[in-house]
Protein backbone atom coordinates (compact mmCIF):
# COMPACT_ATOMS: atom_id res chain seq x y z
CA UNK A 1 0.00 0.00 0.00
CA UNK A 2 1.37 3.67 -1.40
CA UNK A 3 1.08 6.13 1.58
CA UNK A 4 0.25 9.39 -0.35
CA UNK A 5 2.09 12.81 1.11
CA UNK A 6 -0.06 15.72 0.11
CA UNK A 7 0.89 17.95 3.02
CA UNK A 8 4.06 18.75 5.36
CA UNK A 9 2.59 16.92 8.18
CA UNK A 10 2.09 13.44 5.92
CA UNK A 11 6.12 13.68 5.36
CA UNK A 12 6.96 14.69 8.72
CA UNK A 13 4.71 11.24 10.09
CA UNK A 14 6.56 9.15 7.32
CA UNK A 15 10.21 9.72 8.60
CA UNK A 16 9.28 10.01 12.25
CA UNK A 17 10.12 13.48 12.50
CA UNK A 18 8.62 16.58 14.02
CA UNK A 19 8.48 20.28 12.21
CA UNK A 20 12.39 22.10 13.15
CA UNK A 21 15.02 23.83 11.46
CA UNK A 22 17.73 22.54 9.46
CA UNK A 23 21.00 24.10 9.43
CA UNK A 24 23.36 23.75 6.23
CA UNK A 25 25.40 20.40 7.36
CA UNK A 26 22.09 18.79 8.20
CA UNK A 27 20.38 20.26 4.79
CA UNK A 28 23.79 18.43 2.69
CA UNK A 29 22.95 14.90 4.48
CA UNK A 30 19.50 15.75 3.82
CA UNK A 31 19.09 16.59 -0.04
CA UNK A 32 22.98 14.72 -1.12
CA UNK A 33 23.19 18.18 -2.58
CA UNK A 34 26.29 20.29 -2.04
CA UNK A 35 26.72 24.04 -1.13
CA UNK A 36 27.63 25.04 -4.31
CA UNK A 37 25.27 22.82 -6.51
CA UNK A 38 22.48 23.83 -4.07
CA UNK A 39 22.91 27.57 -3.96
CA UNK A 40 23.15 27.80 -7.93
CA UNK A 41 19.96 25.77 -7.94
CA UNK A 42 18.40 28.19 -5.23
CA UNK A 43 19.32 31.11 -7.68
CA UNK A 44 17.40 29.31 -10.12
CA UNK A 45 14.63 28.90 -8.03
CA UNK A 46 14.38 25.04 -7.81
CA UNK A 47 14.72 24.72 -4.29
CA UNK A 48 13.03 25.57 -1.09
CA UNK A 49 13.09 28.99 0.47
CA UNK A 50 15.47 29.56 3.11
CA UNK A 51 14.60 31.20 6.60
CA UNK A 52 17.35 33.59 7.96
CA UNK A 53 18.02 33.49 11.91
CA UNK A 54 20.63 35.47 13.75
CA UNK A 55 22.58 35.46 10.51
CA UNK A 56 22.10 31.41 9.65
CA UNK A 57 21.11 30.05 7.09
CA UNK A 58 18.15 27.67 7.79
CA UNK A 59 15.66 25.18 5.81
CA UNK A 60 12.50 23.59 7.76
CA UNK A 61 12.94 20.12 7.53
CA UNK A 62 9.10 19.40 5.74
CA UNK A 63 10.28 21.62 2.97
CA UNK A 64 13.39 19.82 2.11
CA UNK A 65 11.85 16.24 2.97
CA UNK A 66 8.93 17.40 0.67
CA UNK A 67 11.46 18.55 -2.17
CA UNK A 68 13.37 14.94 -2.11
CA UNK A 69 10.22 13.31 -2.78
CA UNK A 70 9.26 15.43 -5.69
CA UNK A 71 6.23 17.48 -3.76
CA UNK A 72 7.35 21.02 -3.97
CA UNK A 73 8.98 23.23 -6.38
Amino acid sequence: MKTSITTPKDILHLYGEQERLVQESERRQITGISRSTWWRLDKAGKVPDCRRVGGRTLWLLSDLLMWCNGKSH
